[in-house]
Formats: C-alpha cells, structure tokens, sequence
C-alpha cells in the first residue's frame, strides 16, 4: 500500500494569517505531472451572517501572471464558500442576555430558554442547563457534544470531524450571540480544466472574507504522474 505523502504533493497555498474584510491570494505552484489540485481552506473566528471563500486561480507562472478564474463543471468558476454558524466544526452560543422563551437550533433540534431546566421538554435555564440537553441521548442533538464557561455553551462534533454544526435562533425576548469558532472547506479540480492552450499551467489560491478572522490554506496536488516528493522542514514515516 502506497503511502500518503507518496500519493499527493502538499504545499503552503496561504500561511495563517489574521483578515479583515479583504482578500488574499498566495504562492502558484505548477501542475505538471498532476491530474487534480484540490485547496482546503481553515477558518477561525466568523460572526454571525460573516464569510470566506476559497478559490483556485489559474496563472501562467509562479509569480502569478495573469491570474484568473478557473471554469468549474457547473459553469461557474472553482470556489467553496463557508457562511457562520452552517454546517461549521466548532461554534458558539453566548447566553449572557437570554430571556424565557428565546429559542436555540442546534442542527435542527430546538430548545426553549424556560424559569427551569427540562431535558425531556428540551428547556434550559442556562447555559449548564442547556448543555445537559444537548448532551442528553434521548432528547439532545445526535453526533454533538456540548460544554460551557460561564454564559457561553461551545458546541462541536462528539468524534471530531465525523460531525459539523449548524446553529440557529429565534430572539422573542432577549438576545442570543451565536458565533463560528472553527470551520473548514475545500475545493478541489481537475488539472485539464486550465487554460493550457493559452499557457495557463500554475495554480495558486485565493482566499476572501467579509470576517475579521484567521484564515490558513494547504493546495495538495494529486493524482501525480510519478511519485510527489515533499519539499518539507520537518517529517516522520512509522
């Protein structure tokens, strides 16, 4: 059985980095000798409504020349877009101004903030209390798990990366801060899709927000025509 490192290329499409309500394209690497290109995108903190895209772009050299969109398989171009608190890894619930009757969604089960906590009735009184019902087996949210500091509940997959969050909410008498803390996206091509007859043979990655958070890109390269050869500062075989 092959190895993994011997069956992609993986590179630096975006070194982590803090951004504002802007975007950001790094380095373009060439895709001789590889089939498909696929750019996964980390996030950390979006707020409520807030995005980030990942896009691959096409260019004609490593210095990115002549940068453009890549033609994906439905017509529109090669990009994934994360929107808060949909189908996210990690998110939160800031309890500190709730009221009786305010409604938090967690994956489609819903529960009453209430004078006392009820698991079976899926009420909660506070954030301790709406922990146990996220948690509860019989009325909680299936795959999630739940914990709390002080007024805040994060809420994340019960396996990690077998499960993703999405949150919701009706405000009827007092407010409920939901937030992303972590998420993740991916796009992925296949190399022909450039434009080779007009020299288009470098990929690169563009990344977009409307957040003020902490983004990271990896570009692996697959479907290599000989074995990939990681250029790396560091690595480990067991």
């Amino acid at each position: 059985m092959n190895r993994i490192y011997e069956g992609a290329k993986f590179d630096i499409g975006l070194a982590a980095q803090a951004l504002n309500d802007t975007n950001i394209t790094g380095r373009f690497y060439s895709t001789k000798n590889f089939a498909r290109a696929l750019a996964l995108l980390c996030v950390a903190a979006m707020a409520a409504t807030k995005t980030a895209t990942i896009e691959l772009l096409q260019a004609k050299d490593a210095a990115g020349s002549e940068a453009k969109g890549i033609p994906s398989t439905v017509g529109q171009l090669a990009t994934a877009e994360l929107t808060a608190n949909v189908s996210v890894t990690e998110a939160t619930i800031d309890l500190a101004s709730v009221a009786n009757t305010d409604v938090v969604t967690i994956n489609g089960v819903s529960f009453t903030k209430a004078a006392a906590t009820d698991v079976a009735a899926r009420e909660f009184a506070d954030a301790a209390g709406l922990v146990s019902c996220i948690n509860d087996i019989t009325h909680g949210v299936s795959g999630v798990t739940g914990s709390y500091a002080g007024a805040v509940v994060t809420v994340e997959a019960t396996d990690p990366g077998e499960a993703v969050i999405t949150l919701g909410k009706t405000e009827n008498a007092g407010t409920i801060d939901l937030a992303t803390t972590q998420a993740q996206g991916f796009v992925e091509i296949m190399t022909d899709k450039l434009d080779f007859e007009n020299g288009f043979t470098f990929i690169g990655t563009k990344v977009s927000t409307t957040a003020d958070t902490v983004v990271s890109a990896s570009l692996v390269r697959g479907a290599p025509r000989f074995g990939a050869a990681q250029m790396v500062g560091a690595s480990a075989v067991y």
